[in-house]
C-alpha cells in the first residue's frame, strides 16, 4: 500500500525517468540524422582511416 509520501516519490521518479528517455530519444534521432546526410555526401567521410 503507497503513502501520500511514496506516491510522490514514485511520481518524481517516473517523470525524471520519462525526461532521460525523451532526452535520450532526441540525441539518437539527432545521431541517426547526422549518419543520413554523411551517408548522402560522399565528401564527408566520418570515419577516416588514414
Amino acid at each position: 500500500m503507497f503513502t501520500t509520501g511514496s506516491y510522490e516519490l514514485e511520481k518524481d521518479v517516473m517523470k525524471k525517468e520519462m525526461k532521460n528517455y525523451r532526452k535520450a530519444d532526441t540525441e539518437l534521432k539527432i545521431a541517426i540524422k547526422k549518419v543520413a546526410i554523411q551517408s548522402s555526401d560522399g565528401s564527408i567521410r566520418p570515419y577516416e582511416d588514414e
